[in-house]
């Protein structure tokens, strides 16, 4: 089982090794996704405890042997507790810390461990991997008049999925749905699952293309979280940046709703898809169907320039909101979703006359099919 401290310590390829030479089955805890390629042949999925996949949380919980690997036993990690590893089985090392069954060894070092292990003569006994272990990759199959679920979207966020691309989820919904996804390279995937700190996900981004321009953001975020950090998206805009972000709208804090219901789960309900109107660039769609999400994203794939930013709210009436660029957009992306007029200073400035008969789309889009497109 590999964790966060495999990614921040560099041992990917040792850990691998490792698991190639003996024939070892790789699973991740949630803080520790993408540690690997989650397409390798010997990659598991997430290990959640009772949260997670059944096939997995079996495989792990019936094995003679876990060895643990840089992992933190956080409540997230362990599935909100419910794991259920017998310590008397589990071999566990952290850069602090390393355990054997109910033995302590102190002043070892987590890649000394890692590495001499790899060299040892092992012979762990032969065991196959889950049939069933592909989680839930059922393709998406567009209904174009259904509402988005959450499984369909994600399964549409799946479907998109590439090398180019890093996922960065917030927490809520976002982190837990995301568990399933594919992820290709290894650390790709980002999230705050150690404190689960709200507003993680838009600034992270940012970072992401920071360190590589090369690689394009999938946020996945909440209501929630996305109104406490947003504006690092003008951040984004001002240095070419190019996430899409997807705001999953509950209108509240679902999550919380669960612990405690009242009304201070309550947030305002802004109008998402207009915030590249503040930002002087993008695209906006209100997303409620299948039919509008894909065309959201495929209008957000084609956008190579800056910002897209999907928004969904309450599933069940479920609702996507996506602002694309205006730049590099095919034209036929043009002719469907209507120009979202560049604002400039200062942003209160009422839109010029021409616009102002048709809710402020361009002069070519009917004001019926700019509220359409959001």
């Amino acid at each position: 089982m590999a964790d966060v401290e495999v990614h921040r310590f560099g041992l990917q390829d040792a850990v691998l090794a490792l698991a190639e030479k003996h024939g070892i089955p790789i699973c991740a805890t949630i803080l520790g996704k993408s540690v690997v390629s989650e397409i390798h042949p010997l990659y598991l999925g997430v290990y959640e405890g009772a949260m997670g996949r059944e096939t997995v949380r079996q495989y792990v919980e019936e094995s003679d042997c876990v060895i643990l690997l840089g992992a933190f036993m956080t409540d997230i990690n362990l599935g909100i507790f419910t794991a259920n590893l017998d310590p008397a089985k589990c071999v566990y090392v952290t850069s602090e810390t390393l355990r054997i069954r109910h033995h302590h060894f102190h002043d070892v070092l987590l890649e000394d461990f890692v590495r001499g292990l790899s060299k040892a003569n092992l012979h762990p006994p032969k065991r196959d991997m889950p049939r069933d272990r592909e989680r839930d990759n059922e393709p998406f199959v567009l209904k174009p008049d259904a509402k988005v679920t959450v499984r369909q979207l994600f399964r549409r966020i799946n479907e998109l999925l590439d090398d180019s691309m890093v996922v960065v989820a917030d927490v809520g919904d976002s982190l837990f749905a995301s568990a399933d996804l594919t992820i290709h390279r290894r650390t790709d995937f980002l999230s705050p699952a150690y404190y689960t700190s709200m507003g993680f996900a838009i600034p992270a981004a940012v970072g992401v293309q920071v360190a590589n321009r090369d690689r394009r953001p999938i946020v996945i975020v909440g209501d929630g979280a996305f109104q406490m950090t947003c504006l690092e998206l003008s951040t984004a805009v001002k240095l070419g940046f190019n996430p899409i972000v997807l705001v999953l709208n509950n209108k509240g804090y679902t999550t919380e709703r669960f612990l405690q219901e009242g009304p201070f789960n309550d947030i305002p309900n802004w109008n998402y898809h207009r915030l590249p109107e503040l930002l002087g660039g993008g695209w906006g769609f209100e997303v409620r169907t299948e039919g509008e999400l894909d065309q959201a994203l495929k209008a957000a794939l084609n956008n190579e320039d800056t910002f897209s930013q999907p928004r969904a709210v309450p599933f069940g009436e479920a609702t996507l909101k996506t602002a694309v660029s205006c730049r590099r957009v095919a034209p036929a992306t043009r002719i469907r979703c209507g120009r979202v007029p560049r604002i400039s200073a200062p942003v209160l400035n009422p839109a010029p006359p021409e616009l102002r008969s048709n809710g402020g789309c361009a002069p070519s889009i009917s004001a019926a099919s700019c509220r359409a497109a959001g």
